[in-house]
């Protein structure tokens, strides 16, 4: 079997059992991958209930059969775990090269389990796991923990770890790889509780693949496609500022609005002017590097990777903040810190707003001055949060825990999907993505149900319901499939933004399958029902795919999408719809026959727990 490494490691913190496991073709062939294997692994080896930051979650790294292959855009790796933020199922994925390398050294996938008594680095060094002593490493930024493993180990040597903020169980830390986040749902958490400061691997394996001449040609013939993104190429992610803002969906100061006076000082030809430094690129990348690496003016010692688009909406609109040195610096710290910037922009913004209605004092924030626009509370902020510090102890919970103790009005205007920050794209002004974020396995992210279809319609066609929950379930199962193979969203003009044939064309080429559209298609649907029945089984039902009061009941004020909500009728319809399309009961649980359907007929419906 090519495209695989052929190998998964099991790892017990607690006990120091380390297992390998062979990965079995009948296996690889149902769950393809990446999310596919990391989601059984997860139903299979978390008990239900277990504490997201306790010893019996588990914490999974894994790649998908592309991954370190010439395949466009396949150089990513995914964590996956039980979020600590939303206490549901939850995936992150980030670039760079870790997921080659961990290809590389014979894995396609690593479950740690147990809590370790001590601070430790789990090193897969080829055929040997070993778990070294982490003590001087505890309390280290992510870029010098990596830094000092490099020093340590030696060369060839790639690294995921957690920052100060996952050391302290921070609910938003996030892990970073090399220069990359995997930024959602508290997966640096997740590592820091079980005293895990980093995953090292090194490898020098082939990653063999089943036809390289067919695939070669299909490199050849389809790089061209790349041409059409030259905007990604020349400015990044940051040129959508301009294009959301625009189009009257960009959350600005807390989502009280979605047209902001600011962006024109954070977009991206400001970044290309005054900040940036150069280009870079993940493994495998055609683009020839969507990423700037990018450099304050005012402290030319701060340089950051990025800032995103996520993260200049969620600390910049979000924020009401303009001042691009300001994000710049923020972003910087989030990334040391292992913070991710849009739940932590999402936190932040929240404050702001009840501290502007009076729901919060200088006395609850330690005298800082909590207004939008206040780009000096932003960036001393990090520290708090990843420190737990005075009031950034109290950000460092999220929307949902915040809005709860708060209470009153605050819980008209808390911002968030399942406990999880939303990104940068709105959920009034896409009616796709609010039912895409209601039924999302994640909660509050644009990575299962995609945003794109919907910027290339009119406002009528925007602001109509019909067809948008067949949309996300559409771009659901393309995610799902994905995700499977671990491949760059940037991919999708390249194989298309729906699952197509070239999908299937690229799974047999390089594996040596005869796998048809309608296989991989159910491939797709397997694992969004895996991910599903996960929840499930934690407790998910109808009741909660909801979106916020805001994004319901309060029309966007001004601008292109002025007028535009997510009505509760509308999201019911949707609900419905959607539920139907996946073969779920009208509570969101997956019936008996949609499970046998898919193969997944050991699922035990009667273990779930009452909604």
């Amino acid at each position: 079997m090519k495209g695989y490494a052929g190998k998964i490691t099991r790892v017990n913190l607690t006990s120091g059992q380390v297992l390998e496991e062979p990965l079995e073709e009948p296996f690889a062939r149902k769950y393809l991958g990446g999310n596919g294997f990391a989601a059984r692994g997860l139903i299979d080896t978390v008990p239900p209930g277990a504490d997201p930051l306790g010893p019996d979650n588990a914490f999974i790294v894994c790649a998908g059969p592309l991954t370190g292959t010439l395949a466009h855009g396949s150089g990513r790796a995914g964590i996956v775990t039980r979020s600590p933020l939303t206490g549901f199922f939850m995936d992150s994925y980030f670039g760079g090269e870790f997921g080659a390398r961990l290809k590389q050294s014979g894995r396609d996938m690593i479950v740690v389990t147990g809590r370790s008594p001590e601070p430790v680095v789990l090193f897969c060094d080829g055929d040997q796991v070993r778990i070294l002593s982490a003590g001087k490493l505890w309390g280290k930024t992510t870029r010098r923990t990596q830094d000092l493993l490099r020093e340590e180990l030696g060369p060839g040597l790639s690294t995921v770890c957690c920052g100060p903020a996952g050391e302290a169980q921070v609910p938003l830390a996030c892990c970073i790889g090399g220069r990359r986040a995997a930024g959602r749902g508290g997966t640096g958490a997740v590592m820091g509780s079980k005293n895990l400061k980093a995953i090292c691997v090194r490898g020098f394996g082939d990653i063999r693949v089943a036809d390289m001449k067919g695939l070669l040609r299909f490199y050849r013939e389809t790089k061209g496609r790349f041409l059409g993104l030259e905007n990604l190429v020349k400015l990044g992610t940051p040129f959508l500022v301009d294009m959301i803002n625009k189009a009257g969906g960009l959350g600005t100061r807390n989502w009280q609005e979605e047209t902001w006076e600011g962006a024109e000082l954070i977009r991206a030809e400001r970044i290309l002017q005054d900040h940036f430094v150069r280009n870079w690129g993940c493994f495998a990348c055609n683009l020839g590097g969507c990423t700037r690496v990018v450099r304050t003016t005012q402290r030319p010692g701060v340089l950051t990777e990025g800032p995103e688009y996520e993260t200049l909406f969620a600390l910049g609109s979000n924020c009401g903040v303009n001042d691009l040195n300001a994000i710049i610096e923020a972003d910087r710290l989030c990334d040391d810190y292992g913070i991710d910037t849009i739940s932590f922009g999402g936190s932040v913004g929240f404050a702001m707003e009840c501290f502007e209605k009076g729901l919060l004092t200088e006395k609850d924030t330690g005298g800082l001055e909590f207004r939008f626009g206040n780009a000096e509370t932003l960036v001393r902020c990090v520290r708090l949060v990843a420190e737990r510090e005075g009031f950034g102890d109290f950000l460092a919970r999220g929307v949902r825990a915040m809005a709860a103790e708060i209470g009153g009005e605050a819980l008209k205007f808390a911002c968030h999907i399942k406990g999880l920050e939303p990104p940068g794209h709105s959920a009034r002004a896409l009616k796709c993505m609010g039912v895409g974020y209601a039924v999302s396995p994640r909660g509050g992210s644009h990575h299962d149900s995609r945003p794109a279809p919907e910027y290339q319609m009119d406002l009528a066609q925007r602001r109509s319901t019909e067809g948008k929950a067949a949309m996300a379930y559409d771009t659901a199962t393309w995610s799902a499939v994905g995700d499977c193979l671990i491949v760059c969203r940037f991919c999708e003009p390249v194989y298309g933004g729906v699952l197509t044939q070239t999908h299937a064309d690229l799974v047999n080429l390089t594996v040596g399958w005869d796998m048809t559209l309608e296989e991989l298609t159910e491939v797709g649907c397997r694992v969004h029902t895996l991910e599903r029945f996960f929840n499930c089984r934690e407790g998910l039902r109808r009741r909660h795919e909801t979106l916020p009061y805001r994004f319901m009941h309060e029309e966007i004020p001004s601008g292109t999408s002025k007028g535009f909500r997510t009505s509760p009728g509308e999201l019911d319809r949707m609900l419905d719809e959607y539920y139907e399309l996946r073969g779920w009961d009208p509570d969101g649980v997956p019936t008996r026959e949609t499970l046998d359907r898919f193969g997944l007929s050991d699922l035990d419906l009667e273990a779930l727990k009452v909604g």
